[in-house]
């Protein structure tokens, strides 16, 4: 059984994870279950890891952050799904962008490689895969833009990426 201190913990946050009928509870519970995953309460937010390497933090009043890709981000409600697709398709954006762009400074290929990193940790995740299913059954809005969620398009970006980076050397 995990225990935490929560002397430190939003008292919103405090009721989506324990009480029953909060959002968090699940991922309380769950947490239960698995002896991978560590939280820690910093700055009244519940930071959550698993072998030592951080994958979510949770917040009281502000969406939740997932930090890489984990099964437990997976129990996050479908509008968290949203907010991360949203993101990764920014990064997503932002890449092809520096990738097509001619005339790419050092800075935008650090810019490249950072949202590439984040892109290829998400790209075939257990979350990438929830995402997909979740999409492919409809619980996601019509007019989502959602290009990380096609497999070609992930798997291009990256393969323009090393073709890239081979050809730096």
């Amino acid at each position: 059984m995990m225990t935490i201190d929560t002397s430190n913990m939003c008292s919103h946050l405090q009721k989506k994870l324990f009480e029953e009928d909060g959002i968090y509870h699940p991922l309380w519970m769950a947490m239960q279950d698995d002896p991978n995953l560590t939280a820690v309460v910093r700055s009244r937010q519940l930071h959550i890891y698993r072998n030592g390497k951080k994958v979510l933090v949770l917040a009281g009043k502000s969406a939740p952050k997932v930090i890489r890709a984990d099964r437990i981000c997976s129990m996050l409600p479908v509008n968290y799904a949203i907010e991360r697709i949203t993101q990764m398709e920014h990064h997503f954006e932002k890449a092809l962008a520096v990738i097509k762009d001619s005339t790419k400074t050092s800075k935008m290929l650090e810019e490249l490689k950072e949202n590439v990193a984040i892109l290829d940790e998400y790209y075939g995740s257990e979350l990438w895969k929830q995402d997909l299913a979740d999409d492919e059954a409809g619980r996601f809005p019509k007019d989502l833009k959602r290009g990380v969620l096609s497999e070609d398009g992930i798997w291009n970006l990256l393969s323009d990426y090393r073709d890239l980076n081979s050809n730096k050397n």
